[in-house]
């Protein structure tokens, strides 16, 4: 059995805290083989940067997956491209910096990471659904190893006919982007575990991680204003699974929804 504690977008650092704060005890309720986050927004809700990114290695996070915020920091497109843990969009050019593939190898356990943006509301990008099929025409991987997608999209109904049309193909589809955790975690008939979305690790007195107040001016006067990372109310969202090493099906999805305090006052992300 493969356990995975997978933690939804992880905002700016309220996110990357919570975390550092909370990690140990999670790792010891759930006894983790992999630790997994979406961490497209760790550096104040836009990209990620090295800094950003090594703390929360440094932390036990085993790999972080993107979506269409990855390369906002482009002093960081290089350590994106040096760095096979941080996986990007499968169906973006090959060009964009980054690894669209990572096998995880821990105790003869063996987990392979996918990343794919939608198409409906998001930027310009090539099918999810041709991509994905194209990387299965052209790898053998999913004959020896359980497949994660982290499947990073606006549209629940995209997510949603992406989830069916991968069911019994991969272990499991945990759609992340729009920071609201849904309540429709299942595992669908052919075995694959499914949410539309896993949520946001941050500061949940806000709007989606930012201070609530700057958005609500914003829907007010429909005028561009400087968005600001909040701090308030801060919560874990996040998914355990639990996924059978030789059938590739998913046995377990529980969703994680609880708020926190910050355990340490004297917080320091020097590394």
């Amino acid at each position: 059995m493969i356990k995975i504690l997978f933690f939804g977008d992880v905002f700016g650092k309220a996110g990357r805290r919570i975390v550092c704060d909370y990690l140990p005890h999670l790792k010891e309720e759930f006894s983790p083989d992999f630790i997994i986050l979406n961490g497209e927004n760790l550096a104040d809700g836009r990209g990620l940067t090295e800094k950003t990114s090594k703390i929360l290695f440094n932390a036990g996070v085993d790999a972080i997956t993107g979506g269409n915020h990855l390369w906002d920091r482009t002093e960081s497109w290089n350590y994106i491209r040096n760095n096979p843990k941080i996986i990007k969009p499968l169906n973006y050019p090959s060009s964009a910096p980054g690894n669209p593939c990572f096998t995880l190898v821990k105790d003869g356990k063996k987990l392979t990471l996918l990343n794919l943006c939608g198409q409906l509301f998001m930027p310009p990008t090539n099918s999810p659904f041709m991509a994905l099929e194209s990387w299965f025409n052209n790898n053998h991987i999913n004959n020896s190893s359980c497949i994660l997608i982290d499947f990073h999209s606006e549209s629940t109904s995209e997510k949603r006919a992406f989830g069916w049309f991968v069911d019994g193909r991969v272990s499991a589809v945990l759609g992340t982007h729009t920071h609201i955790q849904t309540a429709d975690e299942e595992i669908l008939p052919q075995g694959t575990a499914y949410i539309t979305d896993v949520g946001m690790t941050g500061a949940h007195n806000s709007v989606i991680g930012i201070k609530k107040e700057i958005i609500i001016e914003k829907f007010k006067l429909c005028l561009p204003i400087k968005y600001e990372s909040s701090d308030l109310g801060p919560q874990i969202n996040a998914v355990y699974l639990e996924l059978d090493d030789l059938t590739h099906k998913a046995q377990k999805i529980l969703r994680i929804k609880r708020q926190v305090e910050y355990k340490n006052t004297q917080y320091s992300e020097t590394l």
